[in-house]
């Protein structure tokens, strides 16, 4: 086979079966898909590695060696431990895995592979001899316009997480809207597609809503108006889905106070991120209570409540906080999530 046909059946089948799209991955599939032909100086790799193609050349035919499982056992020898080590073993198994699918792949040709080198075995996995691929024939060129589609599929689907993620996400199972939000919400604005009703009056509540947190099996979203919700108690979904939006950061700090007044450290926060989205959880004691007035809405998550004179936040904004408390003087610790730029 041609060496483009070799890359692209590597990268498209390490892509699919390990639902990764991530480029380290797509690079160390590239490599193993042409270690096989280093048994021969005419071909690409063996004309950059020349010194060591033509020893190899000089000793073992073509097809024996460098295409037999004995080879791909050494690629895992040597790719496994870094994978370990660097805390990246799915990343790093795609050479080896690669170096193997373009062995099976060199199967459906004239000449095979002796696949269990040193046994002077040829393996086949086509019988009819007439039926096999030829280099640079129709046929081959078929295969390649079959496996450039299966490639550009497997980076879709690895993109979005994986085949498994992608399946359960888009039969709305919460598993798969959890494992979304836990892998892109680091880097991208994840959003929920919800179908469901208003636990309160059972209104419809179908929309699309920017997740904020999950919790369990719960998710905390809001409508970008103003509006925060939690699954499960004030929105009783039917299906929830994941869609991945824009690049984002997601950035958290702790901030503490010592009866101290609380509106300063609140806008330079503010100030500093002007726009992010800004929201505050822990719990605080402020010193007049009879001042604090926190509205109370039956199809909205209480974002923050009093008790005595403890007041506590759960993923409350930062602009409603300083209207609330703006001129109180607080004990307490604070924790900040600042989500750039503000999910729109």
């Amino acid at each position: 086979m041609m060496s483009v046909t070799h890359a692209t059946i590597a990268t498209a089948g390490t892509s699919l079966i390990l639902g990764t799209a991530d480029p380290l991955a797509l690079f160390l599939s590239l490599i193993g898909s042409q270690i096989p032909d280093l048994d021969t100086s005419t071909s690409y790799i063996g004309q950059i590695f020349f010194p060591v193609s033509r020893w190899l050349e000089a000793r073992f035919p073509h097809r024996t060696i460098t295409h037999s499982l004995l080879a791909t056992g050494l690629l895992c020898a040597i790719a496994l431990p870094i994978g370990y080590f660097s805390n990246n073993l799915l990343i790093w198994s795609s050479l080896p895995l690669s170096h193997l699918l373009t062995c099976i792949a060199d199967c459906f040709t004239v000449k095979g592979v002796q696949w269990f080198y040193p046994v002077p075995a040829w393996c086949w996995s086509v019988g009819n001899p007439k039926r096999r691929l030829t280099t640079g024939e129709p046929g081959e060129y078929w295969v390649l316009v079959v496996a450039t589609f299966l490639l550009v599929a497997g980076l879709h689907i690895g993109s979005s997480g994986g085949l498994t993620q992608q399946v359960t996400n888009a039969l709305g199972m919460v598993d798969g809207t959890i494992e979304v939000y836990n892998k892109k919400s680091p880097t991208h604005h994840v959003w929920a597609d919800v179908k469901g009703i208003w636990a309160s009056d059972r209104t419809r509540a179908d929309g699309k809503y920017f997740i904020v947190a999950n919790e369990g099996d719960s998710f905390i979203v809001t409508d970008g108006k103003g509006g925060f919700f939690k699954t499960g108690q004030q929105i009783l979904t039917e299906r929830i889905t994941a869609t991945i939006g824009n690049p984002a950061t997601t950035q958290l700090q702790t901030i503490s106070f010592m009866d101290e007044e609380i509106a300063p450290k609140l806008q330079e926060i503010a100030a500093s991120q002007p726009n992010a989205l800004i929201l505050l959880s822990g719990s605080i004691v402020v010193d007049m209570p009879e001042n604090v007035r926190i509205a109370i809405d039956a199809n909205r998550l209480q974002t923050a409540k009093l008790v005595d004179k403890t007041v506590t936040m759960t993923f409350h904004p930062i602009e409603s906080a300083l209207q609330h408390l703006g001129e109180q003087y607080v004990t307490g610790t604070l924790m900040v999530k600042v989500i750039s730029p503000r999910p729109q």
